[in-house]
């Protein structure tokens, strides 16, 4: 596809700046907020010639510091709520990007500033949940993206999308904008150097480690379907006297008091853990330490925790969403129904053949963060070039 692109004012290579937008980090990391600091940790590592300037809450300025080159910089913008950020990128940061001489601004989640001849505007696009499937959304949030998302996309100059079929969700619902889409994969190589069954081995909580466990990482809202997997667990359980428990991580969402409504009604309630706020340590101790790892969500952007346990090297059964059919295309671990017998006796019969046929790593290699970072470096520096020429993806 071809983006039209239009020169911008007072660019004077020594005062050239890519401005990166880290504004939207919550307290506790998962989804779009892991996107945001892997990538940018890996921009600020990156072979370049233009130097970042980081935007970001006081809180989170230790988190990029230490990652800082030469003429590097880090902008504190003190935000109390979603309020005051709203306003901010509405009525403020324009001004702000211009006073820090900043040539493109990469939106990192879906908000951007109004448009100005002096800077470029690049907007990560991370899924079309909220239209597709706007009854897993609260009315709040529905009723704020349908509003403004139009004039967001419509602002930026590029915007990228996390995967393909997350640009062409976005290319079908704002087909205006079609011509202006990128797809630049995510990575997930997080959390370490090489994957392998062959890392350190971190200690789990005793309460997990004691028994074997089936593990489900995802924010707990209504779309990830963790009841569909509470149903599986008890099919295991009833039917194939499983020994395992299982252990639920994710942070409270708009799906959690239904998860509480059916561990309450299991009749195998005690073998279920459900934590909501883990660290990063204990985090890939749960993933190095479980049996096999199991998703059912029913539709993705990206979905960053199926593939951060098939990095692990653990088995991995999904539901064939969009993304994991992008990724992953067919494999026997990969359902396309919500039938939790079946699910639980494909399961079993695998955990019985040691689970030879499970899903590796390779298949998900060039998901790296240093490729993510380097196309977002790539199309940074075609904006500031380009003038009126052509930029093709």
């Amino acid at each position: 596809m071809n983006v039209s692109i239009k020169p911008k004012q007072n660019f004077r290579a020594k005062e050239r700046r890519i401005g990166i937008d880290c504004l939207s980090l919550p307290a506790h990391f998962s989804g779009a907020a892991n996107y945001i600091f892997y990538l940018t940790i890996h921009l600020l590592k990156a072979p370049r010639t233009v130097p970042l300037t980081i935007f970001c809450k006081p809180a989170h300025r230790p988190l990029f510091s230490e990652h800082l080159k030469k003429d590097d910089k880090i902008v504190v913008i003190p935000l109390k709520n979603r309020a005051t950020q709203l306003f901010f990128y509405e009525f403020q940061l324009k001004q702000r990007l211009i006073k820090e001489k900043i040539a493109v601004f990469y939106a990192t989640h879906y908000l951007t500033p109004p448009r100005s001849p002096r800077y470029f505007i690049i907007n990560t696009f991370h899924d079309a949940g909220f239209v597709l499937f706007p009854h897993f959304y609260p009315w709040i949030k529905r009723l704020y993206f349908g509003q403004r998302m139009a004039t967001f996309l419509k602002r930026a100059d590029v915007i990228t999308a996390v995967s393909q079929s997350t640009a062409v969700s976005l290319a079908q619902s704002f087909p205006a904008q079609a011509g202006k889409i990128r797809t630049v994969y995510s990575g997930v190589d997080h959390f370490s150097g090489q994957p392998t069954d062959a890392s350190p081995v971190l200690p789990v909580r005793r309460k997990i480690a004691d028994r074997p466990y089936i593990l489900a990482v995802n924010t707990l809202e209504s779309r990830k379907n963790i009841p569909f997997i509470i149903q599986v667990f008890n099919e295991l359980k009833t039917r194939f006297k499983m020994p395992h428990r299982l252990v639920i991580v994710g942070h409270p969402a708009n799906g959690y008091r239904g998860i509480l409504k059916t561990i309450r009604e299991s009749s195998f309630k005690s073998e279920i853990i459900l934590t909501n706020f883990v660290s990063t340590d204990e985090l890939i101790a749960a993933y190095q330490r479980c049996d096999f790892f199991i998703s059912a969500s029913v539709y993705e952007g990206f979905g960053f925790t199926p593939f951060e346990a098939i990095f692990f090297g653990r088995p991995a059964f999904l539901y064939r969403n969009n993304a994991v059919a992008e990724f992953l295309g067919e494999h026997p671990y990969l359902f396309d129904h919500f039938d939790a017998a079946a699910w639980a006796e494909h399961i079993w019969r695998e955990s019985r053949r040691g689970f030879k046929n499970k899903i590796t790593f390779e298949r998900i290699t060039h998901l790296s963060w240093q490729n993510t970072a380097s196309q977002v470096i790539k199309i940074c520096t075609e904006l500031m070039t380009t003038g009126e020429e052509k930029l093709v993806s």
